[in-house]
């Protein structure tokens, strides 16, 4: 395993091309904030957590995570190493469904843009981006 000059072992590549993933889904959201689209922000505000969750269990616990969209699940692996807030970790189970509600009229029950407000996903984004830099906080140690 590669070290940096201070004896810490370097991220690993697939985690850092996930965390860089991460930060671009946190772009898009918040352009598509800035445009209107709150929809489609909450599904990259979703996927930036989940690919930085990611990217914490492949650094962290030097495995590949599951494959899946489920927030709650993938925090389970990293939950000695990274810890959230209640209030955070209940987020996780709110924001999940986004990855589906926010794409698909048969799980919206209607049309995703209807679901999502500029309130709700500005919230949705102070909270994301709570969460991310406690990861990434987790992965500098």
């Amino acid at each position: 395993m590669k070290t940096h000059r201070s004896g810490k072992p370097l991220l690993r590549e697939e985690a850092v091309l996930w965390l860089a993933d991460s930060d671009d889904s946190l772009k898009v959201a918040k352009d598509n904030l800035r445009l209107g689209n709150y929809h489609v922000t909450a599904f990259y505000l979703h996927s930036a957590v989940e690919k930085a969750l990611k990217a914490a269990i492949i650094a962290l616990r030097r495995k590949t995570p599951i494959k899946t969209h489920n927030l709650k699940r993938l925090y389970s692996d990293v939950t000695d190493e990274i810890r959230l807030t209640e209030e955070q970790a209940d987020f996780l189970g709110e924001l999940t469904p986004a990855s589906q509600i926010s794409r698909y009229v048969d799980v919206a029950l209607g049309m995703p843009r209807d679901i999502y407000s500029r309130r709700l996903v500005t919230r949705y984004l102070a909270i994301t981006e709570s969460i991310l830099r406690l990861i990434r906080r987790a992965l500098k140690k």
